[in-house]
């Protein structure tokens, strides 16, 4: 074996998983039939331990596991991981190791064994891989032990999202990941039977976790109330002292109720409400997932201690100085730190959707997230990751998931349709043509597989049955779109929303053939002059719902809008229907809505929408009490409404891009056109945002033109 090369000494796993049956999870949305039960325990929590004396030299840990694993070394909390993915392309994280030394390698592993958009599970696999690997590329053996433990207990919460954590303390074996714990009476760690995996570098840096400490700690009846002063995605620890049976009852929540307690049943259907069982003497909290909260309670019985309480917050890296917004007019500065915190939160190991109820990567959304991410981190890491979740996910249909990875299949048009949107935004940042080189070929079979199945002859899309036709979430903010489209039934015809998608995919193809210096074909052509026949209104100088209907909804016109598809004529109808009083649309249209109004040069309007005092906008939520942006404009407009949801995070481009003007332009020299549309009027703004491994810094008084800085990064690290 050659330095440098490693030994796949195959997965692990504990010897009662022998009899578990191993089942492929992944199919179509549309296949109902039930699953092969696996004979597998869900919630199933095992921990590892590995004791190895290495030589001089620098040696190498490489880790990974399925479900999900937590690590110590040397009694030291290291990190955790893997993050989500499907089987070809299953992550490992490498870990250094300093050479002449003994280390204790400790491991909490994880079969949540549900079926959800969190990970792949459900799938009778649990197990660990893992090397280390030694100065001349050597693998090193290692006798690993193991006991499982079941401190843990508790029922669903979400979507079946995660397990309610009910910890005894009296069945968790205090110390275990510490050099010197006596695991003589543990069990050893088998060959998996299964090893259908590969594995590859994680690609993305692990998750930051950092201490948090709340600002404010206040006495209620029996126990205390939290406040961490924000929405965050974490957990929370605390030691107490008290007697053998006792218990700590622990709610989290992202409000408080009417009385001035914790909410735990939250709005999104979530019941955070855990007990903690305390052994005699000292005990330590240690749970293992985590939540999205902003307030915890802590009660306890008469003569039980507390102290040291404290949450540690999770997220992908994200250096809080690199993209900031000072400006005090109309709210515009809390708007963007509500859509920061919320993309902060939700950007996990991939771009989820809440924290709470499905913490699933859902495309549509994350043609958003990760546009926010982009100029909130310089980080394009994530968005890559995002974008080969979705293409792997073609193996389970050609026409691509609406959520990726995960075992819950959930297929969209609207989404799949926007995934082109997804590559295109990783060219404009990155320039790599060889990236866009490679998401080509799945984008055009994606379109070759919708016009298979659902094309008419004039190029419009017809019944496209088989898929959600979401056109916006929840129903009632549609905008009294009149195409029945009550999920999961598809009426038949033809309707607006899926063709102007339909439309921009295509253009979207064409654009990037373009650039790869390919043949391109002009598909979307036809499609054009179809959808401006079938949908166009003369009178009203707008686009209807459906080809039967003279309603012109938002939605009807916001995507044709976006896609250049609306006549110069109707611009001043499109404008005049956004500003309608009454007319809604959700918070993540409305980011392709106010776009569309940046395209027509109408620039004054889409600052007065994004700054709308209504009930339908950004300061709707502030006025709520937001700390990250909500799922829909207020907790009122959804029954199941998420409080931290950076499909709502729309507001941060639009500063960016359409307002101070930093434009991603690959084939300028620079990467990047200066054209600014700040309203004449506003004074102290400052923005400053990294790009290409540069800062740029837009800056603008009253009376003064926008001017624009560039500096270089000279330590461009994550913290």
């Amino acid at each position: 074996m050659t330095k440098g090369e490693t030994q796949n000494i195959g997965w692990l796993t504990v010897p009662e998983w022998a009899h578990v049956r191993q089942i492929n999870v992944f199919r179509r949305e549309q296949d109902t039939s039930p699953l092969p039960p696996t004979g597998a325990p869900a919630n199933f929590h095992v921990l590892v331990r590995g004791i190895l004396t290495l030589g001089e030299g620098d040696y190498r840990l490489r880790l990974t596991a399925d479900d999900h694993y937590q690590l110590w070394l040397n009694g030291v909390y290291t990190g955790q991981g893997p993050a989500p993915a499907y089987p070809e392309r299953y992550p490992y994280l490498t870990y250094p190791l300093t050479g002449g030394q003994t280390v204790t390698i400790a491991l909490h592993l994880y079969y949540q064994g549900l079926i959800n958009r969190v990970w792949n599970s459900g799938d009778g696999r649990f197990g660990l891989w893992v090397e280390v690997v030694g100065p001349e590329g050597e693998v090193c053996p290692i006798d690993w032990r193991y006991q499982r433990c079941t401190a843990y207990s508790g029922t669903p919460v979400g979507y079946d999202t995660q397990f309610l954590e009910d910890f005894d303390a009296r069945q968790y074996p205090e110390g275990w990941e510490q050099p010197g714990f006596d695991d003589g009476g543990w069990g050893r760690l088998v060959p998996a039977l299964w090893a259908d995996y590969n594995l590859i570098p994680q690609e993305t840096a692990p998750l930051w976790e950092g201490e948090r400490l709340p600002g404010n700690v206040r006495p209620i009846p029996g126990g205390l109330l939290l406040d961490f002063g924000r929405e965050l995605a974490g957990t929370l620890h605390l030691n107490a002292r008290g007697h053998d049976g006792q218990t700590v009852l622990l709610r989290f929540g992202e409000e408080l109720d009417r009385k001035g307690r914790v909410r735990y049943e939250l709005r999104c259907n979530c019941r955070y409400e855990e007990r903690w069982t305390l052994r005699e003497g000292e005990n330590t909290l240690h749970p293992y997932d985590y939540k999205a909260f902003r307030y915890a309670e802590v009660l306890y019985p008469a003569g039980v201690e507390v102290w040291n309480l404290r949450a540690r917050e999770r997220h992908h890296p994200m250096r809080e100085d690199l993209c900031t917004l000072r400006c005090p007019a109309d709210d515009l500065e809390a708007i963007f730190s509500i859509c920061k915190n919320a993309v902060r939160c939700c950007t996990q190991d991939s771009f989820l959707d809440c924290c709470t109820r499905e913490k699933g990567q859902y495309l549509g959304d994350a043609v958003i997230t990760a546009r926010s991410h982009l100029w909130l981190t310089g980080d394009p890491s994530m968005l890559r990751k995002c974008i080969r979740d979705v293409l792997a996910s073609a193996r389970i249909s050609p026409t691509l998931m609406g959520v990726a990875p995960g075992s819950l299949m959930q297929e969209i048009g609207d989404f799949s349709l926007l995934f082109p949107q997804l590559v295109w935004t990783d060219w404009l940042f990155t320039g790599d043509r060889d990236f866009l080189r490679e998401c080509l070929p799945t984008i055009s079979a994606m379109l070759d597989t919708f016009a298979r199945k659902w094309q008419r002859p004039d190029g419009l899309l017809e019944t496209v049955d088989e898929l959600w036709n979401l056109v916006d979430w929840p129903e009632n903010l549609r905008d009294g779109y009149d195409f029945p489209l009550s999920r999961p039934v598809v009426g038949p015809g033809v309707h607006n929303v899926i063709n102007a998608l339909w439309y921009g995919a295509l253009a979207m193809e064409e654009q990037m053939e373009a650039v790869l210096g390919l043949p391109v074909e002009n598909r979307s052509d036809r499609v054009k002059d179809a959808f401006l026949q079938t949908f166009y209104r003369p009178e009203q100088r707008l686009f209807a719902d459906s080809e039967g209907s003279d309603h012109c909804s938002l939605h009807a016109n916001l995507y044709a809008a976006f896609f250049g598809l609306l006549p110069e004529e109707g611009w001043d109808a499109y404008e005049g229907l956004l500003c309608t009083p009454g007319r809604v649309c959700g918070a993540m249209p409305m980011y392709f809505a106010l776009r569309a109004l940046g395209g027509m040069g109408k620039y004054d309007t889409l600052y007065r929408l994004l700054t709308r005092t209504d009930e339908y906008g950004w300061r709707n939520m502030l006025r709520e009490g937001a700390t990250a942006c909500f799922e829909a404009w207020g907790k009122e407009q959804k029954w199941n409404t998420s409080l931290c949801h950076p499909w709502a995070s729309g507001a941060i481009p639009l500063i960016v891009e359409e307002l101070a003007g930093l434009r991603p332009d690959p084939d300028s020299r620079s990467g990047l056109r200066f054209e600014p549309h700040l309203p004449e009027e506003l004074d102290n703004f400052t923005l400053q945002a990294p790009f290409r491994g540069s800062l740029l810094k837009v800056t603008k008084q009253r009376g003064c033109a926008p001017t624009l800085e560039r500096t270089e990064l000279e330590c461009f690290t994550q913290n």
